[in-house]
């Protein structure tokens, strides 16, 4: 679940408070995309209304890349179906990503990660054979404003 509140982090071992679709299990900090598109599906509850007309969606994340080759991936970003951003990652950022608080919903919020040039390790010489797309660390809702 997520409010305005809390985050949630992935960390080895634990079941993260979000459902994972098209993601590995998490590792030390972060979890992996598993193809060229991955969802977090959460639940929403927040007796708090919004004091501005807008609220960010906060996401640490990374990206698999290969420079020279292949230096970044974009990253799309839809939540409950409205394209609320994209970033180009070439390396770790925090992206913020601004949408009207309106459409969350108190269960089935989904979130998708749509990594177009997601790819497998392998094919630029390191030893993973996992297609890899999003590297994500911790996600956060927040009034903005």
């Amino acid at each position: 679940m997520l409010t305005f509140k809390n985050s949630v982090a992935f960390l080895k071992g634990e079941t993260p408070p979000v459902l994972l679709r098209n993601f590995f299990e998490p590792e030390d900090g972060f979890v992996w995309s598993t193809s060229k598109w991955s969802e977090i599906i959460f639940s929403f509850s927040d007796n708090t209304t919004p004091k501005g007309r807008s609220a960010d969606l906060i996401l640490d994340l990374d990206a698999f890349k290969a420079p020279p080759t292949f230096p970044q991936q974009t990253v799309l970003f839809y939540l409950n179906g409205l394209r609320i951003g994209s970033r180009d990652v070439s390396g770790r950022i925090t992206a913020i990503l601004t949408f009207n608080p309106g459409i969350l919903k108190p269960t089935e919020n989904v979130l998708i990660f749509d990594t177009p040039d997601a790819r497998v390790p392998n094919q630029f010489g390191v030893l993973d054979e996992r297609r890899l797309g999003v590297q994500l660390f911790s996600v956060q809702l927040r009034t903005a404003g």
